[in-house]
């Protein structure tokens, strides 16, 4: 698109700073860090580098979906439409991801950030979102004490500022007690801290830039024998070739004569205070980002069970402000104008759930049954569907669900063998007949009152010409004459 100019589209020109009734764009208060900005601060400082960075990487990773909006709330996600596609693609050059890193990062280090949006022929959604650096934001121009209705920006290789309306900038910010339309950056709030983290830098660095390899001296007694200038220089040099520098017996226990001795001075970072200066200085940073210090490196209390509680209150306590304000912003000022009746929501349930196990384990209890097929579980590693049975639920024989027609219970042969072998099983084991029946999800069956009846397989008779003559006549068969072995 151009230069910056030609993508705000923007022909209105002012010249820096004159507009009339204006408000402050950013309020940044540094006084005692001469020479420092927020952005070199940024760059120098590493408990603040790691604070923001902390938060812009957890939140950028989030999914921001797209709904559509529905009665009772309930909504349905919409993958497709052109909300969902300006985030999938905001503008040419970035992605959903970097931009939401750098709203984040923006207002953790600002305490504002501006969006400019605006129809956008070529993209695919129809609309283009362009971050605005706070930098850049010279002045606004008000109605008062209320409303901006246009803010002046400053682009970068642009000689005059840009007039931009109100309505096509998407603003975040803070809570400023003095005018609630800006914020006000909490670098502010951290200014005694990152000055004194500043000297105590410098401090050390001259230490070891003008301190000894050795950092000691070394004496000799009263009563040794006086050195003569050329004595004490060559017995320095050759000291200084030895144990200083690149010398053979750098690092070395050095030899001494005449009663000298090596007496250690230096740096003790105990003495000091430095590690405990250093731990307070990244407790106050995260302090004020509302980060629990156990989350970006503060250890000393730390175990496996408050790290895992620490973790899920990251995205309720933590982030769970950020999250909310920058969806009512968007979905107050930026959807309706997109996707009128649609609105968009960070995937926070993603990150808030447990693991595969505990999550399968729960769904599994609370339905009494399995709740996923084997081409959905195929899809969370993202395999092929195999179709076919792959793609049905999965019932075992033991939960199987009777069929009602016209108020009769139906099962299949199968089902029902099961079902009768689970009921005789407790029967068996002393439970109520009744019972075990209702159990399994059949009808009791009405008892006779008999005696239970053994049904045994008929035996064959040795002879059976003689067993139907006794069946015919009703009297026993002679018996047939014996006869003798010869």
């Amino acid at each position: 698109m151009g230069s910056l100019a030609s993508w705000l589209g923007f022909g209105s020109k002012a010249e820096a700073g004159a507009s009339a009734g204006s408000a402050p764009a950013v309020v940044i208060n540094l006084d005692g860090l001469k020479g420092q900005t927020v952005e070199k601060l940024w760059r120098d400082q590493p408990y603040l580098r790691t604070v923001v960075g902390f938060l812009a990487r957890n939140v950028s990773q989030l999914g921001l979906h797209a709904f559509e909006t529905g009665a009772e709330g309930n909504n349905v996600r919409v993958k497709d439409g052109p909300l969902a596609m300006l985030f999938k693609k905001p503008n040419p050059s970035d992605t959903r991801t970097e931009l939401i890193y750098d709203l984040v990062a923006t207002l953790a280090l600002y305490d504002i950030a501006y969006w400019f949006f605006a129809p956008d022929a070529e993209s695919e959604s129809g609309w283009i979102i362009r971050p605005i650096r706070p930098s850049w934001v010279t002045n606004t121009v008000t109605d008062g004490a209320f409303a901006i209705k246009e803010y002046e920006l400053a682009l970068p290789d642009i000689k005059e500022t840009v007039l931009v309306p109100a309505e096509q900038m998407l603003v975040f910010h803070g809570w400023n007690p003095e005018d609630t339309r800006i914020g006000s950056s909490p670098v502010s709030a951290l200014k005694a801290v990152l000055a004194e983290q500043i000297s105590a830098q410098e401090y050390r660095k001259q230490r070891w830039d003008n301190g000894g390899r050795v950092d000691a001296f070394i004496t000799r007694p009263a009563d040794a024998p006086k050195w003569e200038p050329e004595t004490r220089s060559k017995w320095a040099k050759q000291y200084k070739d030895s144990y200083t520098g690149q010398g053979v017996n750098a690092g070395g226990t050095p030899l001494l004569e005449d009663g000298m001795e090596l007496k250690k001075l230096g740096f003790s970072s105990k003495e000091d205070e430095y590690v405990d200066a250093a731990k307070l200085s990244l407790t106050t940073v995260a302090s004020v980002y509302y980060v629990n210090p156990v989350m970006v490196g503060m250890l000393d209390n730390a175990n496996y069970s408050n790290v895992k509680e620490f973790s899920r209150m990251l995205y309720s306590d933590t982030l769970g402000p950020t999250l909310r304000m920058i969806e009512d912003r968007i979905n107050t000022f930026l959807a309706p104008m997109v996707a009128p009746g649609q609105m968009v929501e960070f995937n926070v349930k993603e990150k808030m759930k447990g693991s595969f196990e505990e999550e399968a384990a729960s769904l599994q209890s609370a339905t009494g049954r399995p709740y996923m097929t084997a081409d959905e579980a195929r899809a969370t590693q993202n395999l092929v569907a195999l179709g076919g049975d792959a793609a049905k639920l999965i019932t075992p024989l033991n939960l199987a669900v009777p069929v009602e027609e016209s108020g009769e219970k139906k099962f299949t042969p199968s089902e029902l063998k099961l079902l009768i072998d689970a009921a005789a099983g407790l029967i068996r084991s002393g439970f109520d007949p009744a019972g075990a029946l209702a159990v399994v999800g059949l009808d009791p069956v009405k008892h006779l009152g008999l005696l239970p009846v053994t049904v045994q397989k008929p035996v064959e008779p040795e002879n059976p010409d003689q067993t139907i003559s006794e069946d015919l006549t009703g009297e026993p068969a002679d018996e047939a004459p014996a006869t003798e072995e010869v």
